[in-house]
């Protein structure tokens, strides 16, 4: 406990009060969450889905995933929750990482979600909290049952979606659509999910191929050869600073 008096700064006052902070609360659902998180990862194989191996705890905070992937203590309230919930924000860099900097995997079907959905809500809770978000969401939320139901299987998987507070309408979609969502999604290399350590592994050996391609453009030369930064398309709506996996579903 961590004690600050403000009478300390009231000396000679009648009516001085005294302010403690207590964060022993928050440490103990911090560590609950860090209990919890360690046995689903002992029980299931987690590691095919962990996209980023950096994990935060924020009692009381939001839960997003980018860019340090963070739960906060809402939507863990049960092991089942907090593994859906982790797995959600796990796909929100599956398909960051999927992309790369310079191309959005959703892109190239985002038209066809809105031709599929054109009345999709675009607000909390039915929908996500802007447009766009909206129907990223429904490809993260799609994948998020997917992987929860390789796990715990389709029908506690579907439970989840069933009772969770935010995204209601994106949750019943996906849940009702599973099979020509899974079909669109096939055919844009969205799935079947390419397993984790490929993944990271792929986008390390490109970032290295990219290191590799600036030193041999900044090496003096005749003929200096094209690089991939040189022929790099524009970046995406997707950039590092405005990607929709930030936020998660945090729901704030």
């Amino acid at each position: 406990m961590v004690g600050a008096s403000v009478g300390d700064a009231m000396a000679g006052s009648d009516d001085s009060v005294r302010i403690d902070i207590d964060l022993g609360e928050a440490e103990r659902e911090a560590e609950r969450i860090r209990t919890w998180l360690a046995a689903l990862r002992r029980r299931h194989d987690l590691a095919r889905f962990e996209y980023t191996r950096h994990v935060r705890i924020v009692p009381a905070g939001a839960t997003y995933s980018h860019p340090i992937l963070t739960l906060g203590t809402r939507f863990t309230e049960t092991e089942d929750l907090l593994l859906s919930t982790y797995l959600h924000e796990q796909m929100h860099w599956y398909l960051w990482l999927l992309g790369g900097p310079d191309h959005d995997p959703v892109a190239p079907f985002f038209d066809e979600l809105v031709r599929r959905y054109p009345q999709a809500p675009v607000w909390l809770p039915e929908g996500a909290r802007s447009y766009e978000q909206t129907y990223v969401h429904l490809v993260v939320c799609w994948l998020e049952l997917e992987a929860t139901s390789q796990l715990i299987g389709r029908t506690r998987a579907n439970r989840m979606a069933d009772t969770t507070w935010g995204y209601r309408w994106i949750y019943r979609t996906v849940v009702a659509d599973r099979d020509p969502l899974c079909d669109l999604f096939t055919e844009h290399g969205i799935y079947p999910m390419m397993p984790a350590p490929e993944l990271i592994a792929k986008e390390a050996a490109r970032r290295r191929a990219e290191l590799d391609g600036e030193e041999s453009e900044d090496a003096p030369s005749a003929g200096r050869r094209k690089t991939a930064r040189a022929s790099r398309a524009p970046r995406s709506r997707r950039g590092q600073d405005r990607s929709p996996a930030r936020g998660g579903r945090s729901r704030g």
